[in-house]
């Protein structure tokens, strides 16, 4: 544990953490993949349903290999659906919801500097927030387009500049809260991060169980703590602070 162990800043993913944007994200992405690689997204297993979907992300550790390796396009057709992202969402009409209980644990958690870390856009993400009246949360959004393709989640570098941009600092405690074991592993990344720096900087992980994610027996790294609940969020954080 960090020297100082204030809680300092709470960092955020975003889809299955904080909005159900999983129904949206399929139809987007099969739109990407008939336009793009002028395949049926009905003959690719991954897009056949939701919970497909779903188990495809769960076996991939970012966005770029999700896209080679479950949908079959190769770097150059990758490279281009990442540019597509934004406009293909912002014209997609899918309804998408925050997690039931999200808006009352941002409001809980106010008093820390909040960002969001997220494989999504950053312009995507604004739209959504804005529109659910959560924006005024966040101090800072990274999207995949702000961080390098070989560097994004799990590698550190989008928590790294998210926290830049809402609390220098040194010293403390920051929370990650995250539905993929690709967020527990940037968290672990961070963590190495600060040490090589030299940064009294801890960082813990919340695993987000209460979506589409409910089981991390098979995950090589593993949360620190685990919400079954978005008002379990709350109670640990809580729970930490007043350590």
């Amino acid at each position: 544990m960090a020297a100082n162990s204030h809680i300092r800043a709470i960092i955020w993913d975003y889809d299955g953490t904080l909005v159900d944007t999983g129904q949206k994200n399929l139809n987007v992405t099969k739109k990407l993949i008939r336009d793009i690689a002028h395949k049926n997204p009905d003959d690719i297993t991954a897009l056949q349903s939701l919970e497909n979907y779903d188990e495809a992300i769960k076996k991939t550790s970012n966005w770029r290999e999700l896209y080679t390796k479950e949908f079959g396009l190769s770097e150059e057709q990758t490279d281009s659906a990442g540019r597509l992202w934004t406009e293909y969402q912002l014209n997609d009409t899918t309804p998408t919801a925050y997690y039931d209980g999200i808006d009352s644990v941002l409001e809980s958690l106010k008093t820390f500097p909040q960002g969001i870390v997220s494989a999504n856009a950053h312009l995507n993400i604004e739209h959504a927030l804005q529109v659910c009246d959560l924006l005024r949360y966040f101090s800072c959004i990274v999207g995949y387009e702000q961080v390098a393709y070989e560097r994004q989640k799990p590698e550190p570098d989008g928590v790294l500049m998210c926290l830049e941009k809402i609390a220098k600092l040194d010293t403390g405690v920051i929370f990650y809260i995250g539905d993929h074991e690709a967020d527990a592993r940037c968290v672990f990344n961070s963590n190495k991060a600060f040490k090589r720096q030299n940064r009294d900087i801890r960082v813990i992980s919340i695993g987000a169980f209460y979506g589409s994610e409910h089981d991390d027996s098979d995950w090589k790294v593993k949360p620190d703590y685990k919400a079954a609940d978005t008002q379990d969020i709350i109670s640990i954080i809580q729970s930490f602070s007043s350590r």
